[in-house]
C-alpha cells in the first residue's frame, strides 16, 4: 500500500525471514563465522541462542545460501516431533528413505547415507530451529546422532538454534551428555542504537529506496527504544510507522509517528499517539486546584482520596537548616497536611514555585529519596508532607507551623505512598546514551552511578556493565527499565548530580 508513496519496490519490513535483507551486525557476522567454521572443521555440535526476534532463523537461511554444493543439508523448522518423526523428517530432507517406523532402520539408512557422503568428500549438516521446544527424549535422540562418526571425523554436523531457555534446559543433569558435546556456542545479542539505524537504512536500500533519510533522528531513537534492538520488533514498528505516515500523507517518519505506531501495536488505539508532558507551569495548576477547592468543595473532597498528586518537586535547591535551629520530632498531626492546596501553600514558603514544563513520574525506593534534594510534596497516609530532603536515617519536612520537623526514616516508610512527580526544565530532547556510545557524557553518567553505589568504573564507554547499572538505577527509582539513558533518566541524573555538589 505505502511502497509506491515512498518510492519502494517492495515492503522493506516484511516479517517473513528473507536472506536478502539480512543485516550483518558485528554480532551476526561473528555468529555466521562460528557456524561456517563448525561445519568446515566438522566440529559436530554447534549451539546458537538468542532472544525472540534477534534474527536466528534469518541467519540460518543465510548460512544455507553460503554453503557449497558439496554440503548436504537438512533443515528442521518444526521441532514438535517425536524421536521417530524427527528421524523420518531428517531422512526426508536428505532425500533418503523415510517410510519406516523403526528407529533402528531409520538410523541405519541415515548412517549409510552419511558414509557415502563422506567417501565422496562431501559434508552433511543438520540444522534444527526452535530447539527450546524439543522434549528430553528428542534431545537424547539428537545426541545419539552425534555418534555417527568415523575414527577421526564427525559424519554429521549438528547446529542447534534456540532461545536462551535452551541453555538452562541443557544444563539439567539428564541432558549433561549432550551439553558436554557442544563444541561451539554463540549468543545473538540485540542490535545497538547505531546498528538499529544502520539496519533500517539497509532494509530501505535493499527494497529500492532512493533516499535513506525517511526516518528522522528522533524516529530512529524511538524505534530503538521501543524495540530494544530486536530486529523483529524493529520491523513491526517501522512497517506500522510507514503505514501511518502514508495515511497522513507524510513523507518523513517523525518521533510522534513512531510513538503512534507503538501504541497501535500494543493495542492502545484509544490513547494519545505519544506521551504528553505538562506544558502549564505547576503554579497555575496549583491556583486552579485552589479555585476548585473554593467553588466545588464537596467535589474536591469527594475525589481527593482518589486523585492524589504524589510528589511535586521544584527546581530550586533549599539549604539545610542551620545547626542552631531546633528540630524536634513531633507526631504526624504536626506535619501531615490533610489537603494538597495547603501543602502547596507551605511549599511556597521555601520555594519560589514549581519550575520547568517537564514532568517525571517516579516511584523511588525510600532509600533513594536522599538523592532528591529539592523541596517536594509527598503523598503519605492521611494527606501530604512538604519534603525538604532525606538521609538514610531521617526525613526533614516543613510542618504546619512552618518549622522544620525531623521524622525517623522508619516512621516515614510506614507513611510513604511510594510515588513522586518531579517538574524540571529539560535540556536537549534528542540527547540520550546507550550501549556502544562513548565520551564525556557517558563518563558523567558513570560517575553519578558510582557515587550512588552502583558497581561501575567510569571509563567513558557505555558497555554492558554500564547498561546494567543504569537499568538497576531505573528500577530503584521506578522508571522504565531499558538500560538506556534517555530523556527521563538523564533528567534524574541531572537532579542527582546537583545534590552531589
Amino acid at each position: 500500500m505505502f511502497e509506491g508513496f515512498f518510492g519502494l519496490a517492495e515492503n522493506p519490513f516484511n516479517l517473513t525471514p528473507d536472506p536478502r535483507f539480512l543485516f550483518f551486525s558485528d554480532v551476526h557476522r561473528e555468529a555466521l563465522s562460528h557456524l561456517q567454521y563448525g561445519i568446515e572443521q566438522r566440529k559436530g555440535f554447534v549451539l546458537i541462542t538468542g532472544e525472540v526476534g534477534t534474527g536466528k532463523t534469518t541467519l540460518c537461511r543465510s548460512l544455507l545460501a553460503t554453503l557449497s554444493q558439496k554440503t548436504r543439508t537438512a533443515l528442521i523448522l518444526n521441532p514438535s516431533l517425536s524421536d521417530v518423526e524427527l528421524l523420518q523428517t531428517i531422512n526426508q530432507d536428505f532425500g533418503i528413505s523415510c517410510s519406516s517406523s523403526s528407529r533402528k532402520e531409520l538410523l541405519d539408512q541415515l548412517y549409510d547415507f552419511l558414509i557415502d557422503v563422506f567417501v565422496q568428500g562431501e559434508n552433511a549438516v543438520l540444522i534444527i530451529d526452535e530447539c527450546q521446544n524439543l522434549t528430553p527424549e528428542v534431545l537424547e535422540q539428537i545426541r545419539l546422532l552425534s555418534n555417527l562418526e568415523t575414527e577421526k571425523e564427525k559424519l554429521l554436523q549438528i547446529i542447534m538454534i534456540g532461545q536462551p531457555e535452551l541453555v538452562k534446559m541443557l544444563q539439567s543433569p539428564n541432558l549433561r551428555q549432550i551439553n558436554d558435546r557442544i563444541v561451539l556456542r554463540y549468543h545473538l545479542w540485540p542490535l545497538t542504537r547505531s546498528e538499529t539505524a544502520d539496519y533500517l537504512r539497509h532494509r530501505l536500500e535493499v527494497s529500492g529506496a532512493f533516499r535513506s533519510d525517511i526516518f528522522t533522528h528522533r524516529a530512529l531513537w524511538k524505534i530503538y527504544r521501543y524495540s530494544g534492538g530486536l530486529p523483529r520488533r524493529v520491523n513491526a514498528i517501522a512497517e506500522r510507522s510507514l503505514l501511518i505516515a502514508y495515511l497522513k500523507g507524510r513523507k518523513k517518519i517523525t518521533g510522534s509517528i513512531v510513538a503512534e505506531a507503538q501504541d497501535e501495536l500494543k493495542g492502545n488505539y484509544g490513547s494519545e499517539p505519544a506521551r504528553k508532558r505538562l506544558l502549564v507551569p505547576a503554579s497555575l495548576i496549583a491556583a486552579a486546584v485552589a479555585v476548585m477547592a473554593v467553588v466545588w468543595p464537596s467535589l474536591f473532597s469527594e475525589f481527593s482520596d482518589y486523585i492524589a498528586p504524589p510528589i511535586v518537586a521544584t527546581d530550586r535547591e533549599v539549604p539545610k537548616a542551620d545547626d542552631g535551629e531546633a528540630i524536634i520530632p513531633v507526631s504526624p498531626d504536626q506535619y501531615v497536611i490533610p489537603d494538597y492546596v495547603g501543602a502547596l501553600e507551605i511549599l511556597a514558603t521555601v520555594a519560589d514555585g514549581l519550575a520547568g514544563p517537564e514532568t517525571l513520574n517516579l516511584h523511588p525506593e525510600p532509600a533513594c529519596l536522599k538523592y532528591i534534594t529539592r523541596p517536594s510534596i509527598a503523598s503519605v497516609e492521611k494527606g501530604y508532607v512538604v519534603l525538604v530532603y532525606a538521609t538514610d536515617d531521617f526525613v526533614r519536612v516543613l510542618g504546619k507551623e512552618r518549622a522544620f520537623v525531623e521524622i525517623p526514616m522508619k516512621e516515614f516508610r510506614s507513611l510513604y505512598k511510594w510515588n513522586i512527580i518531579l517538574t524540571y526544565a529539560l535540556g536537549s530532547d534528542d540527547e540520550y546514551y546507550t550501549r556502544g556510545d562513548s565520551g564525556p557524557g557517558v563518563e558523567r553518567i558513570q560517575s553519578i552511578l558510582a557515587h550512588m553505589g552502583y558497581p561501575i568504573d567510569p571509563d567513558g564507554f557505555y558497555d554492558i556493565d554500564t547498561a546494567a547499572a543504569v537499568e538497576r538505577m531505573q528500577e530503584d527509582f521506578g522508571l522504565n527499565r531499558d538500560g538506556i539513558a534517555g530523556e527521563e533518566t538523564l533528567m534524574l541524573f541531572d537532579i542527582i548530580e546537583k545534590g552531589m555538589k
